[in-house]
């Protein structure tokens, strides 16, 4: 696991964020996010301000524990995402790219999520996508629900 240490000020670093496309049920298209970085941020005096940026900005914009089913049975409003070809692009509900970038699929995920219409979104602090299917079913991954156009 990599390091980013930074201030408050500093903001979030680029991160290196990969899509993998999930069908755990017949009609349940899920992606699971991955990426190696985890974000802690420091005040100006060196104390800890938070020790994964990037899960608690999920946080803040509707992303819940996997543990808690009913916080994320149904779409969040303002989450949409977007699938031409190999090309996916989720937006959060400010508006800004969650994710812009390739998401190889099968047909039976593709068909999934057009029957659905709705894609299931999945990330945890950080990890493979074997450890991060482990801890959504541990109830210690985040989700959020989008609408699929």
């Amino acid at each position: 696991m990599i390091e980013y240490v930074g201030q408050v000020e500093d903001g979030l670093p680029v991160l290196d964020v990969r899509a993998h496309a999930w069908l755990p049920g017949p009609r349940t298209p899920g992606i699971i996010y991955t990426h190696q970085l985890t974000v802690t941020l420091l005040e100006d005096d060196g104390a800890l301000a938070d020790a994964d940026a990037v899960l608690t900005r999920a946080r803040q914009l509707g992303w819940v524990e996997t543990s808690d089913y009913a916080g994320w049975a149904a779409p969040c409003p303002g989450w949409t995402a977007r699938l031409a070809g190999d090309r996916l692009l989720v937006r959060q509900p400010d508006g800004a790219a969650w994710y812009d970038g390739t998401l190889p699929a099968t047909e039976a995920w593709r068909a999934a999520a057009r029957e659905a219409g709705l894609l299931y979104h999945f990330t945890a602090a950080t990890g493979d996508v074997n450890s991060i299917g482990e801890q959504i079913a541990s109830g210690r991954a985040l989700a959020v629900v989008s609408t699929l156009d």
